[in-house]
């Protein structure tokens, strides 16, 4: 039997082959208005940030970027954003983001002064503005904090007195200027690599320096520490702890939360309320984006460009998953209590500057500093380099389309409190999901313990209990056949005392085996629901088994409630015909010397270009994620490029001292 399984891949660094490099793809990216919807946010309070990140606004301006309303008249980007309820702009600072000539170094070359400009713009459309200080050059990340060029070769208390003077004098000459600072961040996803350049124990003195420095100028103004990755739930934890034993002044626990990366909203909001309660610390999602496409507007291969990534993401790349991603962050967020400020959403307005030719893009992306990264930025940040500098490689994310037409999804921020259109109702291929029905005979239950109770349902008047004074560890499953297509089956569960031996996930088996599961479900607390998700696809009709399989400690409780198994539109899928490499086949280089292998996938239209490199030796040749192989010691090693679906080009690499 042939089945097919949609599969994530997330590229996290480069490695000495078995690399994989995913490519552009295309899909229809428009939505039909009269169709579109956004579900309404119970408990949004009236004060909520709908925020976003405008940084490269100047920068595209400058590129003769136009932006326009959604009856596709020219405006104001800030007047657009305004209208549709964007009421707070983040915008990042960058120290010295020039080469010695003066050049930028990209991605909105975002200085003081131009921080500035956007700001008073910002105030003048009624937004407040949270300042975004990297204390780098350029870009700061999970991957590189890179520290400033005029403070290299700081010690710690040296960079953390010009930290404190930057940040005064910056922030000081901002007000003066007539912005209404609202919320100001030290640092930005500062966690791994630290914060400009200190990853150690140095980190907090320089949180501190800018603590002391924004409470001098304004003691009303919300400092903000800003963090990621919160799939990794124990990590993020344990830097809220670490701020609260190294005595760090703050007021906003900021995480980013994009649904490509960083696991599921329910963890998302478990970890909002964890650190609110446990801390007593506002919350907020700095930074979330979706893709509403996964063509390319600018010849610059953008980051999210592939169907494995949209569906880790869980929702199609069209205007509605654009839109729906958004809506459920701010819902996510909301439910992490009284305490969760709101959510940014960002770089919305990162379009192209005109030509989908990244050839003909390129003069402008080097003048005006309006793609991710100049040749300016070479020599200064490692990670840009000459293969990979250019365009926005963001703009099929940003809530306008590649002409600059506001999309749907905007409105996600007006309307989310109270909803528009009429939302869908999805129809259950499942008999008795939610358990109103006495008659279980459809589901397979392992155990005794596991009983319908009036106790606890998420809706209707009755749930699937379970409870027992010895460890528990039971089965819950119902059998169905399947036509051909595409599904997601889900369901929702909540309880607690699990302990360490929690492990609870959504499952779809064939047989006995697994077609897939959900991520791991973590039960906190009394009708704090969790939900298990999974999506498949068949090729045949099959008879499947969807469950939920739930192990605990003795004493552990809880319910699960509103089973549906749900039949969704799949992509077209074009399968690849044939690879093409930028190689001969044999190719001699000297060690540390590198070849690009511009690899092409044939036909242009095929929906998943992920190319896997292996090796028949490790350690000889290293390819990173741009394609750029790297000869690393001396030795003959021959290097297979696989597509996704078995396609093959193979060549050989000898590398001399």
């Amino acid at each position: 039997m042939k089945l097919k399984k949609i599969l994530s891949v997330a590229i996290l660094s480069s490695l000495s082959c078995g690399l994989i490099l995913g490519l552009g793809k295309t899909m229809e990216a428009n939505a039909n208005s009269d169709e579109f919807y956004i579900e309404k946010v119970d408990n949004m309070p009236e004060d909520f940030i709908k925020g976003a990140d405008i940084s490269t606004l100047i920068a595209q301006e400058q590129s003769g970027v136009k932006y326009y309303n959604e009856s596709n008249q020219e405006e104001d980007l800030f007047t657009i954003l305004s209208e549709n309820g964007v009421n707070y702009a983040r915008i990042r600072i960058w120290n010295d983001p020039y080469n010695a000539e003066g050049q930028g170094y990209g991605a909105g070359n975002c200085d003081v002064d131009k921080a500035i400009e956007m700001g008073k713009r910002a105030t003048s459309a009624g937004m407040k503005v949270l300042i975004d200080f990297h204390y780098s050059d350029f870009w700061a990340d999970p991957g590189r904090q890179l520290v400033p060029k005029a403070w290299n070769g700081y010690s710690v208390t040296e960079k953390a007195d010009a930290l404190y003077a930057f940040t005064k004098n910056s922030l000081e000459k901002i007000i003066a200027a007539g912005v209404d600072v609202g919320m100001v961040q030290v640092g930005n996803e500062t966690t791994g690599s630290g914060i400009c350049g200190e990853s150690g124990n140095g980190r907090y003195d320089l949180f501190k320096a800018g603590s002391r420095a924004i409470r001098e100028v304004d003691p009303n103004i919300l400092i903000a520490l800003h963090f990621t990755n919160p799939d990794r739930t124990s990590t993020i934890l344990n830097y809220a702890r670490d701020l609260k034993n190294n005595n760090i002044d703050y007021d906003v626990f900021a995480t980013s939360y994009y649904a490509f990366w960083h696991g599921s909203l329910e963890n998302l909001t478990y970890v909002l309320k964890t650190v609110s309660d446990t801390y007593g610390k506002k919350t907020m999602v700095a930074e979330t984006s979706y893709a509403y496409t996964l063509e390319d507007g600018d010849g610059q291969k953008n980051v999210v460009n592939s169907v494995s990534q949209t569906t880790t993401g869980g929702y199609a790349a069209s205007v509605q998953g654009q839109a729906d991603s958004l809506r459920d962050v701010m819902d996510a967020t909301v439910k992490a209590g009284e305490n969760a400020l709101g959510v940014f959403y960002w770089e919305p307005a990162w379009t192209p500057v005109g030509s989908s030719d990244r050839d003909v893009n390129m003069p402008i992306w080097e003048k005006f500093g309006s793609g991710w990264a100049s040749t300016a930025a070479i020599g200064y940040d490692t990670a840009v380099n000459e293969s990979n500098y250019g365009g926005s490689e963001w703009d099929n994310q940003a809530l306008f389309d590649f002409n600059g037409k506001a999309l749907d999804s905007l409105k996600v921020f007006k309307y989310a409190d109270q909803g528009l259109g009429t939302v869908p109702k999805e129809e259950s291929l499942l008999k008795n999901g939610s358990f109103e029905n006495s008659d279980l005979s459809d589901y397979s239950i392992s155990q005794s313990y596991v009983t319908r109770k009036a106790d606890t349902p998420k809706s209707g008047n009755y749930a699937l209990h379970f409870w027992n004074k010895t460890a528990v560890d039971y089965l819950v499953e119902q059998s169905i056949d399947l036509q051909p297509g595409t599904y997601r089956f889900s369901l929702a569960v909540q309880g607690d005392e699990t302990g360490a031996s929690e492990d609870i996930f959504a499952y779809v088996n064939i047989g006995e085996d697994t077609l897939g599961k959900s991520n791991p479900l973590q039960l906190t607390g009394l009708s704090e629901w969790k939900e298990g998700k999974v999506e498949f696809t068949l090729t045949e009709p099959t008879t499947v088994k969807v469950g939920l399989s739930v192990k605990a400690d003795a004493g552990a409780w809880g319910t699960t409630d509103d089973w549906k198994l749900v039949e969704i539109e799949a992509p077209e899928i074009v399968e690849v015909d044939s690879i093409k490499l930028n190689v001969n086949s044999l190719n001699i280089l000297k060690v540390n010397k590198s070849i690009n292998l511009s690899p092409q996938v044939l036909p242009e239209t095929a929906t998943d270009k992920t190319i896997t490199y292996t090796c028949d030796k490790e350690g000889i040749v290293q390819i990173d994620s741009n394609g750029t192989l790297t000869a690393k010691k001396a030795g003959t090693v021959k290097v297979t490029a696989s597509s996704i679906n078995g396609k093959t080009e193979s060549f050989t690499v000898r590398v001399t001292k």
